[in-house]
């Protein structure tokens, strides 16, 4: 914003002064054909009227141009999915201010001990119910429009065909999950975004499974219940110009020793049978005008990234995007540094049945 406002002082510093220059009687010299020239009086005066007038234009202008996401890869329909941003830290009510979830880490294992005794009501037949249920829309869809895949849909197209799956899915699937009332909430309340309806989108432009985007907000945010800037994916800002943000991460020794530089402590600890180091760091995370645009980023993230290429030679099968996106000494491609990463993914993703979503 400070660009702008300098922009504007310039522009105002540069209308006063022209306004002194040409207040006055100007003798123009007009060619015309064969060479002939004739004089021509001018009298420019600029009131105090027209001026208002071309400030209030600059304004609007650069109004609109804070106001407006500058995303090139967008289109019409992507923008009509964009929801009204809201750049605070976001925590449920029954959760005291005081004690913000900052090891979303921790918070998700815990919360999938707590809940493994679980029985889901959803069973194998209620799964390949869904199943039937979404290949006979997508086969309606593409007969009705006479293409051969999903991505020869037009976008009107495949968004109303995302939001049928997505319908589909909570009335077969979620409904009948015994999901805690907050995890519910996260998959299934669009106040800020719809979040299948949008994961399916992705999928269909971006090869990023749905389940695998789907599982990743949820571990990055504890579903929902720390977003900071509307960054649900953890995405780092290289550029470091975003406002600095207290996290906890996982780190090996090795790892530890790389990221000295942002750990503000560290305690050693063993997970799934693992030695880690338990690190509360400082760093700068990417902050975005709303919830669409971190689903969008984490999209162009991995898929125009050479270093994770390795994932979209894994298909639509979850396990192995899981298996491949963790920590590098794992053999994984580096998303995340813990090594116990993708095994969280996968049962997330087994806890809500959100394979049934890739396709």
């Amino acid at each position: 914003m400070m660009k702008q406002l300098m922009i504007l002082d310039e522009a105002f510093q540069t209308l006063n002064e022209g306004r002194k220059l040409i207040n006055h009687t100007l003798d123009f010299e007009i060619p015309y054909w064969k060479e002939k020239s004739q004089k021509v009086h001018i009298n420019i005066q600029i009131t105090d009227r027209w001026l208002t007038v071309v400030i209030a234009i600059l304004l609007m202008i650069i109004g609109l141009q804070w106001w407006i996401p500058q995303n090139k890869s967008t289109t019409q329909l992507d923008n009509m999915l964009v929801q009204m941003p809201n750049r605070n830290s976001i925590l449920p009510a029954s959760l005291p201010a005081s004690k913000p979830i900052n090891d979303v880490f921790s918070y998700i294992m815990k919360h999938l001990d707590e809940n493994k005794n679980e029985i889901p009501q959803t069973h194998q037949e209620q799964r390949d119910n869904f199943l039937v249920q979404k290949q006979l829309l997508l086969t309606k869809y593409l007969i009705e429009n006479k293409a051969s895949r999903l991505d020869k849909l037009s976008d009107d197209k495949l968004l109303s065909l995302n939001q049928e799956i997505t319908q589909l899915f909570i009335d077969l699937v979620l409904n009948n999950v015994n999901a805690q009332k907050h995890v519910y909430s996260y998959f299934t309340n669009n106040t800020d975004l719809n979040k299948i309806e949008t994961s399916l989108m992705e999928q269909a432009k971006f090869h990023v499974p749905a389940s695998i985007k789907l599982a990743q907000s949820a571990l990055e945010t504890a579903y929902g219940q720390r977003i900071v800037d509307n960054n649900y994916f953890g995405i780092k800002d290289k550029a470091q110009k975003s406002s600095l943000t207290t996290t906890t991460e996982y780190y090996t020794v090795s790892e530890m020793k790389a990221n000295r530089s942002i750990i503000i402590s560290s305690k050693r600890v063993i997970k799934n049978g693992k030695i880690l180091y338990k690190c509360i760091v400082k760093d700068h995370f990417a902050e975005y005008n709303s919830p669409w645009h971190s689903f969008r980023s984490h999209s162009v993230f991995l898929s125009t990234n050479k270093r994770y290429s390795p994932l979209f030679t894994k298909g639509k099968n979850y396990e192995d995007w899981a298996d491949k996106i963790g920590s590098t000494k794992y053999g994984g491609v580096g998303y995340a540094t813990s090594p116990i990463y993708g095994e969280i993914l996968k049962k997330i993703i087994k806890r809500y049945h959100l394979d049934l979503l890739d396709f």
